[in-house]
């Protein structure tokens, strides 16, 4: 069987932004039928990267809805994730369907919004508060672009963090695998100056609203432990107020065999010569030294 032939940039290029597309609206679809039962909500994760300014194409809708506690005296409790997805199911079955995740004997079930039957989708993940760490959400610290709502980038920032540290501890291989698209995605977030910026000067990681005291303690160890990995971004980090720990220093720079100079170039027809008068191994670029981990 021949070998399957890539697809060229510009194919990349116009399936990456198709399917941004889609993903797109199907948070704001999200949004707009939460927003009519009741509920108020906010985008993290690859798709709050993007809107934020970050150049990865998400693959997903990952979405923190918000209720108001029940009054006293009221029976009504909080909505499950769960019964969040079947109210989206139930409002619009065209457009979402629910499937079993890996483990079949799993009790959750996964989210899908497709634009039509067979059409292309994207996985939607519903959170609430509690979950990961993540907080109960004032109204006036979401950001709305496009319309589109996102949990502030100082949350967005280290709940990434949690994402490359879990999936490096992980044990399933598929996880594993994701931890180098986490950090360059922390690499991705650290260049928006617009909303990196700001932070060095506010510094809110003891904000308890956005960041409870475990997940303060874990952050800590984290910034520690992404810098030890990639130790050149470790000023940065110290820059938002964090103790990065003792950072290694980089290995030093592999010389470059010098070349030697020919006084003439030999005839390419004289048996023995090599036509550019180079050794081989003498024309190899010796790679240059980075960091130890991969983003």
């Amino acid at each position: 069987m021949p070998p399957r032939k890539k697809p060229s940039k510009d194919t990349r290029d116009a399936n990456q932004e198709a399917h941004f597309a889609l993903v797109l609206e199907a948070a704001q679809l999200v949004v707009k039928l939460l927003r009519n039962n009741g509920f108020s909500c906010a985008t993290f994760g690859s798709l709050a990267s993007k809107m934020y300014g970050s150049a990865r194409c998400p693959k997903d809708v990952d979405m923190l809805v918000l209720q108001d506690p029940p009054k006293e005296g009221q029976e009504e409790k909080l909505k499950t994730a769960h019964e969040i997805k079947t109210l989206l199911l139930d409002k619009d079955p065209r457009h979402f369907y629910l499937t079993l995740p890996r483990d079949p004997q799993a009790e959750y079930r996964i989210l899908w919004y497709r634009q039509e039957y067979r059409g292309p989708e994207c996985k939607v993940d519903i959170l609430v508060p509690g979950t990961m760490h993540l907080p109960r959400l004032a109204h006036t610290s979401i950001t709305w672009i496009d319309g589109v709502p996102l949990v502030p980038f100082s949350l967005l920032l280290l709940h990434k963090l949690q994402g490359w540290d879990d999936h490096r501890l992980a044990e399933e291989p598929h996880k594993q695998r994701k931890q180098g698209q986490d950090a360059a995605d922390l690499r991705r977030l650290a260049a928006l100056t617009q909303y990196a910026e700001p932070l060095e000067k506010l510094k809110p990681w003891n904000d308890e609203e956005l960041f409870s005291e475990e997940f303060q303690e874990l952050t800590k160890r984290r910034v520690k432990d992404y810098c030890q990995e990639f130790p050149t971004r470790a000023p940065w980090w110290r820059s938002l107020g964090f103790d990065v720990g003792e950072i290694p220093d980089p290995p030093p720079p592999k010389e470059k065999k010098a070349r030697t100079k020919t006084k003439a170039k030999p005839a390419a027809n004289e048996p023995g010569n090599a036509v550019a008068g180079v050794h081989p191994e003498e024309a190899v670029e010796t790679p240059r030294t980075g960091e130890t981990g991969k983003e």
